[in-house]
């Protein structure tokens, strides 16, 4: 926060500025995400794709939550069991990425750096995963996260697959309902299941 600081001997007031900016980035989110509610739907082909049928995948996902990162690694090489080919593109909320994560083959990761002042990721590799029309994208999200609402958004991915509880799943062409208590786990589970099930 920017707080007022009187000095006695001058009567000056000044401005300084607290480490806690937590404001900001709170007026950075709601508008980031008032923009991204008013976007014009992207022009893309969709088709329904039964997992068995589908050639190429996209999943997006915050790669600093341990839990979801895990699960998502699981389900990369579950996926490549199918022989599909997969591009997971994981979000670390800081600057930099953590020094033991180096991008490989089905891993892609962005971070705050990636970010313009409305928290779009422009980045070559943001821009080259939402442009990639994957037969199937997986939005991993089960809470309110505009970064991963810009990449579904902006996705040009033939079906795009979620959870019914984001408040942008209007953008999703199948969205999965959870319990309160469930997550991404449960999640993946969902999705798997109607992949399989689905038909052209």
């Amino acid at each position: 926060m920017f707080s007022i600081r009187c000095d006695q001997d001058t009567n000056q007031l000044s401005l300084s500025k607290s480490e806690d900016l937590g404001f900001l980035d709170d007026i950075k989110q709601k508008t980031a995400k008032y923009l991204l509610d008013r976007a014009s739907a992207v022009d893309r082909e969709v088709v329904a794709v039964n997992i068995q049928d589908a050639k190429s995948i996209g999943i997006i996902y915050r790669a600093d939550h341990d839990e979801t990162n895990e699960l998502v690694r699981r389900y990369v090489k579950f996926l490549k069991d199918y022989k599909l080919k997969v591009k997971a593109l994981g979000y670390f909320d800081k600057k930099e990425l953590p020094p033991d994560v180096n991008p490989k083959l089905e891993f892609d990761f962005i971070t705050k750096k990636d970010l313009n002042l409305r928290l779009e990721p422009k980045s070559v590799v943001a821009r080259n995963f939402v442009e990639e029309a994957f037969d199937i994208l997986i939005d991993t999200s089960v809470s309110e996260d505009v970064i991963m609402q810009y990449l579904t958004h902006y996705s040009k991915a033939k079906f795009k697959v979620g959870a019914t509880r984001l408040s942008y799943h209007n953008q999703l062409d199948l969205s999965i309902v959870l319990k309160p208590e469930e997550g991404t786990r449960q999640l993946l589970k969902g999705v798997d299941k109607y992949l399989h099930v689905i038909k052209n």
